[in-house]
């Protein structure tokens, strides 16, 4: 089969990341290519695809309104040639109409207002809270979930635990007003006050336009001794690091899925997450994880001094194994991209 992705931007972010992994899971057995409409591309994002993933640069300005660029992706699907197209942005139909490919979309967050989805031949969800945000905002529109997944081979596990310092991670865009790093900072205030000097510390992992504004909170807060922006990371940096901190929590004011709160059960490492569907629905309902309520950072921040606590229990490990199973089982990005392979073929089926 040949499937063609097609993207605007390609930095670092859930929805490249998880178009890295399927694409290059789907290239052991078909011929992909994604293009790529924008010229903001991450160099370190891009050298992840396998070499068998072709990739077309098409070389928009962002927001250009040059129809040139238009003409340039369609000259180039057209060679390629796909037997289907998947795109991760709706605003392709407004071309791809013109053309005779199948079609299909994949919605990856919450909170989307979809306008012009009739021309695909089939919808997707990365969760079941994005499909039911769909189809609570929009009736009329179905969709089918497929979730995200990770290379679970590719992430170093964790063995030992309840070591102090106590050492934290958030990995994700710096923009506390959907990933909620300022809650976590408060959190960490109160837990701090708890204990002696620098025994918590936490990591944030990626950038974003809240930088400047999470580091004057933190001095504000008397945390900047504790707290490190360490920028953006490599997948691979990140998969064999996780396994080095104590805790994940990602404490997001709106999520769709979360595939850094998969990572990280995956590093067999424990996971704090708000209770938004999306990270809740990875932690089936807080089996395979714990979780604060949405906003509340003294809530944030009692989880956490309970989770230093349970921590230093003797059948801890034993618990972040189990969890990591499940994820497993769940979340294997394998899945996830035949389960898109079969989804293409029966809309190629149905439409032929």
């Amino acid at each position: 089969m040949k499937v063609a992705h097609l993207i605007w931007s390609f930095k670092a972010g859930g929805s490249e990341t998880m178009l890295v992994d399927i694409a290059n899971e789907q290239a052991l057995s078909n011929d992909v290519a994604i293009f790529i409409g924008n010229t903001d591309v991450d160099e370190v994002v891009l050298k992840s695809l396998n070499e068998r993933v072709k990739v077309e640069l098409i070389g928009r300005p962002p927001a250009s309104q040059n129809l040139w660029y238009i003409v340039k992706l369609i000259r180039a699907l057209m060679a390629f040639d796909p037997d289907i197209v998947h795109a991760h942005q709706e605003s392709f139909i407004k071309f791809l109409r013109l053309l005779s490919f199948h079609k299909v979309m994949t919605v990856h967050d919450t909170n989307q207002r979809l306008k012009n989805v009739q021309g695909y031949d089939a919808i997707f969800s990365i969760s079941e809270a994005v499909r039911d945000d769909i189809q609570v905002k929009q009736p009329g529109i179905r969709s089918t979930v497929i979730p995200n997944g990770i290379c679970f081979s590719a992430v170093k596990a964790k063995t030992s635990y309840g070591q102090l310092p106590f050492r934290i991670v958030q990995v994700g865009r710096l923009d506390h007003q959907i990933k909620g790093q300022d809650i976590l900072l408060r959190a960490l205030q109160s837990v701090s006050q708890l204990f002696e000097g620098r025994s918590i510390v936490i990591d944030f992992i990626g950038v974003g336009p809240s930088k400047e504004y999470l580091s004057i909170l933190a001095e504000e807060l008397g945390l900047a001794e504790q707290c490190r922006f360490v920028g953006g990371q490599s997948r691979k940096t990140i998969y064999e690091q996780l396994h080095t901190y104590d805790l994940l929590v990602q404490p997001s004011r709106y999520e769709g899925f979360g595939l850094t709160v998969v990572e990280a059960m995956a590093a067999r490492v424990p996971v704090l997450v708000s209770n938004r569907q999306g990270p809740m629905e990875i932690i089936e309902n807080g089996k395979h994880g714990y979780f604060f309520t949405a906003e509340n950072h003294v809530d944030c921040g009692q989880k956490i001094v309970s989770i230093i606590k349970d921590s230093q229990k003797e059948n801890f490990p034993e618990k972040l194994i189990a969890h990591a199973e499940y994820a497993k089982k769940q979340f294997d990005i394998a899945n996830t991209a035949h389960q898109y392979l079969d989804a293409y073929a029966r809309v190629i089926s149905a439409k032929s």
